[in-house]
């Protein structure tokens, strides 16, 4: 086997390991090669194993993920629970409490009746008593727990976002291991069978002793790599059921490919979605206002509750006088009780705008940072798509020309291609961190973001 041939094994690995890894209309989706280094053959095979990628990634959807999530996890289960109960609160602090019934029998009275007047039936009294607030208690009551119900809504909402965040970092990353699997294996295979050609270049002296030995390590390096991918695989499968509420080694089949490096947002667009819409940062705020309205349900304590009250006699089987009561509190010792309310729940509104003004801080920070993870991450795919990757492209033909007319030697020649290789992978990593960096974005404003871009109509 000749020079020629020894290149075109080459660029088979080049072609392969790049194709799964290329977008379809990306930069990267063309070989610069020399067409005297070319052949059919190996366009051909290029071609085959991008169909084959793009049947295989039809499989499972993120949407389909997402929502089985939302359905299935059991921390938003819980934190639907949680504003449930809250929800059920707010009937049970706008109503009154229970009247209370009194039933008397008294024989006492009846025995002194019959030695003072005759009478010797027992006496019989029934009572029923009402006690009620003031007023404007219970329409206080209830707004307090109406604005803590949505509290819990806005907490109920949030989990539902962080866990949807989750989902799509666990599954960009076992995308992202997936990928790299199919690649390593395709190299690998290749890789192989061009160490037993040049095993076999060497057994009759065509070949040196060095660049056998490289192709061998080389191979061995793969092989260890590809350990290491199929358990980093391993791992973000069972993460990802786990979120699913799946068992861990539940089957996920194979994963969509998602772009989302045309994306273009504003980053005071961005701050301005954040205070509006972070739910976490109106669960602060509703219990604020909760705090405002305990206050002023505190300085209630100052009126007085009302109690009503019927009984009615009977006796000897006829009924007898009946007496109605009305009754109030008086908020005699309001210097200590009135007032130490009052300084409780002002020292709770204070307490609850400090907490308030803190979140805010922390999620315009988390925000702003993500916008800039998500910006820098995009500004990166974009260097690797029209610097890196093409450079790195061009050096490799130059090396395969170099080969042929024997200016630089194998080893040369492959570590252009390992070269190659590397930033195929890391251009591939930096496509999972766009697509995490958006999810995280879109966790830290709270919303669905993909309407709001710039130029959006």
């Amino acid at each position: 086997m000749n020079k020629k041939m020894l290149v075109i094994f080459l660029l088979q690995v080049f072609i392969l390991g790049g194709a799964a890894a290329y977008s379809a209309d990306g930069p990267i989706g063309a070989v610069y090669v020399n067409q005297s280094t070319s052949a059919p053959e190996v366009s051909n095979v290029a071609a085959q194993v991008k169909n084959n990628i793009s049947e295989k990634s039809q499989s499972l959807s993120l949407n389909s993920l997402i929502q089985e999530a939302l359905k299935n996890n059991p921390q938003i289960t819980s934190a639907r629970w949680r504003y449930e109960a809250a929800k059920a609160r707010i009937s049970l602090l706008r109503t009154v409490e229970d009247p209370r019934f009194e039933y008397e029998y008294d024989k006492i009275t009846a025995d002194m009746d019959a030695v003072l007047r005759g009478k010797t039936g027992p006496m019989r009294t029934f009572a029923i008593s009402q006690s009620i607030p003031f007023p404007t208690k219970l329409f206080l009551r209830k707004k307090a727990a109406q604005k803590e119900a949505d509290s819990y809504r806005q907490e109920y909402i949030e989990t539902g976002r962080k866990v949807i965040k989750d989902v799509k970092e666990a599954y960009f990353r076992l995308f992202l291991s997936s990928k790299k699997i199919t690649i390593t294996r395709e190299n690998l295979n290749l890789l192989g069978r061009f160490a037993e050609t040049v095993n076999t270049r060497y057994s009759v002296g065509k070949a040196n002793q060095q660049d056998a030995l490289k192709a061998q390590v080389e191979s061995s390096k793969l092989s260890n790599q590809l350990v290491l991918l199929e358990q980093e695989e391993k791992i973000y499968e069972t993460l990802l059921n786990s979120l699913l509420s799946r068992p861990p080694n539940g089957p996920l089949g194979l994963l969509q490919e998602k772009n989302s490096k045309a994306m273009e947002f504003e980053e005071e667009g961005i701050l301005k979605l954040t205070k509006d819409s972070r739910p976490e940062l109106k669960s602060y705020r509703d219990m604020l206002k909760k705090s405002a309205i305990e206050l002023e349900l505190a300085k209630q304590e100052y009126l007085p509750d009302f109690m009503l009250k019927y009984r009615r006699e009977e006796r000897n089987g006829s009924a007898g006088p009946w007496a109605g009561m009305v009754g109030v509190t008086i908020p005699l010792w309001f210097l200590d009780k009135q007032n130490s309310f009052v300084r409780e729940a002002r020292a709770n509104l204070e307490e609850a705008k400090a907490q308030y003004q803190a979140e805010e801080n922390v999620v315009l920070f988390e925000a702003r940072s993500s916008y800039v993870k998500f910006e820098a991450a995009k500004n990166l795919v974009k260097i690797y798509e029209t610097g890196i990757l093409p450079q790195a492209q061009a050096a490799l033909e130059t090396a395969t020309l170099g080969y042929q007319s024997d200016k630089i030697g194998f080893l040369d020649l492959l570590d252009t291609l390992r070269t190659l290789w590397d930033f195929q992978m890391e251009y591939l990593e930096s496509l999972a961190n766009l697509e995490i960096a958006l999810a995280d974005l879109e966790r830290s404003v709270g919303i669905d973001i993909t309407q709001y871009q710039t130029g959006r109509t």
